[in-house]
């Protein structure tokens, strides 16, 4: 197994040479997934100290919405990893989005993990994306049988391509995050649930946070089930900047029937 990564890579590094993002090294022993960053650039990385709140942007524990800001938003809070300040985690982004480089999600959804699981106290973005996880040491919150079935369902769902969108790049980014964060957390992926049926313009080029959020209105659908009723949403993305594109899938899901929706990005611009 060992020699036929190393052949592989051998021939695609004549072809296609993989540097980190960071350093510039070439590793030609690891998957690509692992070369892009390497470990020790990816520690590097700064996770966000504070999160905030989605509306208002002002520090909020956990990035919870404010009460006084929940009137104003569909989105129960948002989790930001990283910075899009930081040169890799800008540089990583882009060339997965616009290179298609699909083994830059798996570094990208180890800043998130590193992100949720780096803290010193436990918030409500973490009751839900830990729910299905049961541990005994430290200050870990543990559930007994009665409780665990009174909860809610967590599901991931990542933000939706358009076909025409999808096609053209392959693939869609944010479903790749979401399959790492969900194997991470032991939590479901539902991507055929939240569709997106307009085919917008790419936010990058819009000029303004009213062109933004007038680009995006109507552009989701929600599927009408069930699961709604027994669930809460986890939404992921890569990048956000005014958090439209959140915004108005979080408002097509509360539309369905979803109590709690939030957000998790790798940086928000």
């Amino acid at each position: 197994m060992k020699f036929h990564i190393q052949f592989k890579n051998f021939v695609l590094d004549i072809l296609f040479p993989i540097k980190c993002l960071g350093c510039g090294a070439e590793y030609e022993n690891l998957e690509a997934k692992e070369r892009w960053i390497c470990q020790r650039c990816l520690e590097k990385i700064q996770i966000r100290k504070e999160q905030v709140c989605p509306f208002c942007e002002k520090f909020s524990e956990g990035g919870k919405t404010h009460h006084k800001c929940q009137k104003k938003t569909f989105l129960s809070g948002l989790w930001v990893a990283s910075e899009y300040s930081d040169k890799v985690i800008s540089g990583a982004i882009h060339k997965l989005k616009f290179n298609f480089v699909k083994d830059l999600s798996f570094p990208l959804s180890r800043v998130m993990i590193k992100s949720i699981l780096a803290v010193d106290e436990f918030s409500d973005f973490h009751d839900l994306i830990l729910s299905e996880l049961s541990q005994e040491s430290g200050e870990d919150k543990i559930y007994d049988e009665e409780e665990k079935n009174e909860k809610l369902e967590t599901i991931i769902i990542p933000v939706p391509l358009h076909k025409k969108r999808y096609n053209w790049r392959g693939f869609n980014q944010a479903f790749l995050l979401a399959e790492y964060i969900a194997q991470e957390f032991n939590l479901k992926v539902c991507e055929d649930l939240l569709i997106r049926k307009k085919n917008t313009k790419p936010q990058t080029k819009t000029k303004s946070m009213l062109e933004r959020r007038e680009n995006i209105v109507g552009a989701f659908w929600a599927a009408k089930s069930d699961i709604w009723k027994n669930a809460n949403v986890i939404i992921v993305d890569d990048v956000c900047t005014t958090s439209a594109t959140l915004e108005e899938c979080a408002k097509e899901l509360k539309r369905a029937g979803v109590k709690n929706v939030w957000g998790l990005v790798v940086a928000r611009r």
